[in-house]
C-alpha cells in the first residue's frame, strides 16, 4: 500500500551513524559509490536488497546504478530485474513519478507489483522513496526483504532521510566523473594536436625509435635510406622539443603510436607490408612541411 510521506523520526540513532558513513565514501566513480551506499543501507535496515535506481532517459527506465552485495541483489541482476521500464508501471515507477513513498509488508498481495519482484525474488516487504539529485527528481531509493512486515513506518522515515544524503553522494560522484571525462577530452585533444605536428612518416620513425631500432634498421623497415631516417629523427626532436631518441620513443609509446603487439604482428612481414601497416597506424599530415624527402634506396 502507498503511504503518506513520513518525516524523519526523531531519536533514530541509526541515522547519524549512517549519514557519517555515507559521507566517508570516497569512491570517485558513480557505480562503486552507490554500491557502497546500498551495502551500508542494507546492513542498517536489515534488508535483503537495497537499490539506488536512477532514471535513464535513453531507455525510459529506472536503472539500478547501485545495488547491495547480497544474495537477492545478485539474483536481481541475474534475472535482468535491475531495469524498471516506466511503461511497465508499478509501485517503483509511481514513486518516481509522484514523489509519494511506498511501504508494504505484503508485496504478493499488491496487484501492481511486477511478477519478477514477487515470484522471481520472493519479495514480501518493500520500501521505495523518491531520490532527488541537485534539486531534480532523478530516481528512487528502494529496500526489499523476503520477510513479511519486515519494515516499519520508522524505517520508511529513516530511508527518506538517507535518500537526501544518497542524492548528495550521487551528485558528488557525477561531478567527479564529469571532471575526469573533461580532463580526458582535453588530454585527447592535446595528444591529437601533438600528433599533427609530425608527418605520417615522422610518426612511423618515432614508433621505430620506441622499438629501439637503429637508423639502419628503421631504413630497412620503412624502405628509405639511413640518411633520410637521420633527417626525420632530427625533425622529430626539433618539433617536439626533445633531446634524445629515447625521449622520442617514450613519446611515441605514451601516445599510442607503438606497442609490443604491433611488433608481434609485423614479424615475418617484408618491407612493403610493414610500410603499409605503419601507414594504417599513423595519423596526421601526409607530407613533410620541412621538406624532408623520403629517398628510396
Amino acid at each position: 500500500m502507498a503511504t503518506d510521506h513520513t518525516a524523519p523520526i526523531g531519536g533514530d540513532d541509526r541515522l547519524l551513524e549512517t549519514l557519517q558513513r555515507l559521507l566517508a565514501i570516497q569512491a570517485p566513480e558513480l557505480r562503486p559509490a552507490l554500491d557502497q551506499a546500498s551495502d551500508l543501507v542494507a546492513r542498517t535496515l536489515g534488508a535483503e536488497k537495497v537499490d539506488v535506481l536512477l532514471y535513464e532517459a535513453t531507455k525510459d527506465s529506472l536503472v539500478a546504478m547501485g545495488t547491495s552485495d547480497t544474495s537477492m541483489g545478485r539474483r536481481q541482476h541475474e534475472l535482468g530485474l535491475d531495469r524498471v521500464p516506466l511503461a511497465n508501471g508499478g509501485a517503483q515507477v509511481r514513486v518516481f513519478q509522484t514523489g509519494e513513498p511506498y511501504l508494504t509488508g505484503h508485496a504478493d498481495q499488491d496487484p501492481e507489483q511486477p511478477r519478477g519482484i514477487v515470484e522471481g525474488l520472493g519479495v514480501r516487504s518493500q520500501i521505495d522513496v523518491p531520490l532527488d539529485v541537485d534539486g531534480a527528481r532523478r530516481g528512487i531509493l528502494s529496500a526489499m526483504s523476503a520477510i513479511p512486515d519486515r519494515f516499519s513506518e520508522r524505517d520508511l522515515g529513516f530511508l527518506a532521510s538517507v535518500a537526501t544524503w544518497v542524492g548528495m553522494l550521487t551528485h558528488r560522484a557525477e561531478l567527479v566523473e564529469e571532471l575526469a571525462a573533461d580532463a580526458d577530452r582535453r588530454a585527447t585533444r592535446r595528444v591529437a594536436e601533438e600528433l599533427t605536428t609530425l608527418t605520417r612518416r615522422q610518426q612511423e620513425v618515432a614508433s621505430c625509435l620506441a622499438e629501439g631500432l637503429t637508423n639502419d634498421e628503421i631504413a630497412h623497415r620503412l624502405v628509405i635510406t639511413p640518411g633520410t631516417v637521420a633527417n626525420h629523427v632530427e625533425a622529430i626532436l626539433r618539433r617536439l622539443d626533445l633531446r634524445s631518441r629515447t625521449q622520442a620513443g617514450v613519446w611515441a609509446v605514451e601516445r599510442g603510436l607503438y606497442s609490443s603487439a604491433w611488433r608481434d604482428e609485423s614479424d615475418g612481414m617484408d618491407g612493403s607490408d610493414q610500410r603499409r601497416q605503419w601507414r594504417g597506424r599513423s595519423v596526421g599530415r601526409e607530407s613533410d612541411a620541412d621538406g624532408t624527402p623520403d629517398v628510396l634506396p
